[in-house]
């Protein structure tokens, strides 16, 4: 089976910038996009296959005809037609919303299949742009209650200064808040369920305050403080550096000035990868295929190869699996 590219999905935001349409070139794109939906399987929000054979087909259509060596095995017994990430490009010209995800409990409670774990790795960041992620000290479903009433829940989140590389990982449950200048890569799981907690009063483009969701955010919520939510990585040139390795999801990055090959055999999944500076040609058992910055590929489970031929001015990309 052919690797996979798919159409972007673009969603305009009143917190968008301006890196994901310079970044895929897009010149009649839209003002404040925010997001780009590289790779979505979610219901209503399916990304399409943009060519080859399954051109126009969804992720869930495909899984239903080519199920374990699209998805894998062990993904395909646990998930079914469900895929079960979602990967984005991430453009930040505002602060987000203070906001939380469910775990897996509490979203099927609501009827999803999946909660939201997710990490950030930052592309690029303004000089002062910050990332709030988890309580500076343990806290309390009553001491959020009182400062969401009062205005002082910032005040009680840890702020980390962001540069290009940092890598954050936000286990669901855990409140945090993307600040403004930051342009990243987002790999989560298949899920849109956010709670806001506090949207700094602001109106979308009606005037009207966007919605809070108080209380799921407290049923939601993990009170405890920990230590860090910033990944500490050891980065190393032309070879696989590991950044996340959780149940839900790996990542790794790649930032490669000579060819790599890289061994999928024992590898029970489908492959992504997220390219961001530079271009490749990559050989895999299908033949080969280009990827340049601002695209996105899923290789099937049935690849057992990878070999990264970087272009003129190197490659980088992450890789995500599950």
């Amino acid at each position: 089976m052919k690797a996979i590219r798919f159409d972007a999905l673009l969603k305009t935001t009143i917190w968008g910038g301006e890196e994901v349409t310079e970044l895929k070139h897009l010149s009649q794109a839209p003002l404040q996009v925010g997001e780009s939906w590289e790779i979505s399987g979610l219901p209503g929000d399916e990304t399409l296959v943009s060519d080859g054979e399954f051109k126009g087909q969804t992720l869930s259509q495909l899984i239903a005809t080519h199920g374990a060596s699209l998805v894998g095995k062990h993904n395909y017994e646990q998930y079914g037609t469900n895929f079960p990430l979602l990967v984005k490009f991430m453009s930040t010209a505002k602060d987000l919303s203070i906001q939380v995800h469910p775990d897996d409990a509490m979203a099927q409670r609501m009827g999803h299949p999946f909660g939201k774990s997710e990490m950030q790795y930052i592309l690029h960041a303004q000089p002062e742009s910050r990332f709030y992620a988890g309580f500076n000290a343990d806290f309390s479903a009553d001491g959020y209650s009182q400062s969401v009433q009062d205005g002082s829940l910032m005040a009680h989140l840890k702020c980390h200064a962001t540069h290009a590389g940092d890598c954050f990982l936000i286990p669901a449950g855990h409140i945090h808040c993307i600040g403004s200048g930051n342009f990243l890569i987002e790999i989560q799981q298949s899920s849109n369920d956010t709670f806001r907690a506090y949207d700094f009063d602001r109106r979308d483009a009606q005037g009207q305050r966007r919605e809070l969701h108080i209380a799921q955010a407290r049923e939601a919520l993990d009170f405890h403080a920990y230590p860090t939510h910033r990944v500490h990585y050891d980065h190393k040139p032309d070879t696989a550096s590991l950044l996340v390795d959780i149940p839900e999801f790996v990542v790794r990055l790649y930032e490669i000035e000579h060819t790599l090959n890289v061994d999928y055999a024992a590898t029970d999944s489908f492959i992504i990868y997220i390219a961001y500076e530079g271009d490749a040609l990559l050989h895999y058992d299908e033949g080969d295929v280009h990827l340049s910055a601002g695209h996105t590929i899923l290789f099937p489970a049935s690849t057992t190869f990878v070999r990264i031929e970087p272009g003129t001015h190197g490659f980088k990309a992450l890789e995500t699996y599950c």
